[in-house]
């Protein structure tokens, strides 16, 4: 029988199902770059996040899923009428006709509409650079923005503000009665100033590998006050963050009863007594219960018979506690809080 070569091939590719950020990205992708920068400028940073974040999943679009964005994005542009940006075209027209002092009265009266939002530069900028140019503002600047920004961004922003001053920026938010627009506006122009010619410094704790320090020193048994010595005569503030961090001997609070167990059969009296003696009561029964009840009762014995100890010496033995747990998680027989599972 003669060779008989196979018939055409379907090749026409499905269109595939796309959510609204992945068709926002596509259509950025297929604009050119002036285009598309002007689309993106209309957007608010969450959504251009969204469509950033999408843009990775549509870079392979296939031919039959763009031709039906294009064909949807046509459909609604027939039944569509652009009138540009309507708040800034009416505040513009009524400045113009009146006036800005005239207009000034109008504008209020329709209130938000017409009225650029204030602080809206701040919602690109990260928490922890919001917080950065607030340092120096007056506490009632600070609150007047904590006030104006989402809920959950003003949150974070708090959280990086100084620790001493954040109750009483509450109380100030709280009481905040009504501002004159033209000092909004003044404080809103004040910061945009400063952004453009200071840009924020970043924080000390975003620069990474605080985490991994602090698991390093835990996992790998390290002298923590060698270790923090040494980061200290480069960069004490770091060093402070990274003490709060390791694992302490509070910390043995949070081990689960085996790995808490495991920790008081590797250790001696002479090691246990001094550093219970300064211990909080809870603490002290937690670590008494993880051993057989005659020894937890020789051991209180002990500790009462011993009489007072010197603070120094109770805090060299809470870290040679803390070391001892620290050594065994990284011989992988316990695991540390948030650190993974146990091996038992």
């Amino acid at each position: 029988m003669a060779f008989q070569p196979p018939g055409p091939v379907e090749t026409r590719s499905q269109p595939e199902p796309l959510t609204g950020a992945q068709k926002a990205a596509l259509l950025v992708l297929l604009l050119e770059e002036p285009e598309a920068a002007a689309m993106l400028a209309r957007l608010t940073p969450e959504e251009v996040d969204a469509i950033g974040e999408a843009m990775l999943s549509v870079a392979e679009a296939n031919p039959a899923t763009v031709d039906r964005l294009l064909d949807e994005v046509l459909a609604l542009a027939a039944d569509t009428v652009a009138l540009a940006e309507v708040p800034a075209s009416v505040r513009a027209m009524l400045e113009g006709a009146l006036g800005q002092d005239r207009a000034v009265g109008v504008i209020e009266r329709l209130g938000d509409r017409v009225r650029t939002p204030a602080f809206e530069r701040l919602l690109w900028l990260e928490p922890y650079a919001i917080a950065s140019l607030l340092e120096t503002e007056h506490p009632q600047a600070q609150a007047l923005v904590l006030a104006h920004l989402p809920a959950d961004r003003a949150a974070r922003v708090l959280a990086r503000l100084p620790a001493a001053t954040q109750a009483d920026l509450v109380r100030r938010v709280a009481t905040l009665g009504p501002v004159l627009p033209a000092a909004i506006d003044a404080l809103d122009r004040g910061l945009a100033e400063r952004m453009s010619a200071t840009p924020p410094r970043p924080p000390v704790t975003d620069l990474g590998g605080m985490g991994r320090a602090a698991d390093l020193i835990n996992l790998a048994g390290l002298d923590e006050a060698e270790a923090l010595a040494a980061l200290a005569d480069a960069d004490p503030a770091a060093a402070e963050i990274l003490s709060e961090r390791l694992f302490t001997f509070a910390d043995l609070a949070k081990l689960d009863d085996r790995a808490l167990q495991a920790v008081v059969r590797s250790l001696e009296a002479d090691l246990l007594i001094p550093a219970m003696r300064a211990a909080d009561e809870p603490l002290r029964r937690r670590i008494l219960s993880a051993m057989p009840a005659r020894a937890a009762q020789a051991l209180e014995d002990e500790i009462d018979a011993r009489g007072p100890v010197r603070i120094e010496d109770a805090q060299a033995a809470q870290k040679a506690v803390a070391a001892a747990a620290r050594r065994l998680a990284a011989e992988g027989v316990i695991s540390l809080p948030g650190r993974g599972p146990a091996y038992v």
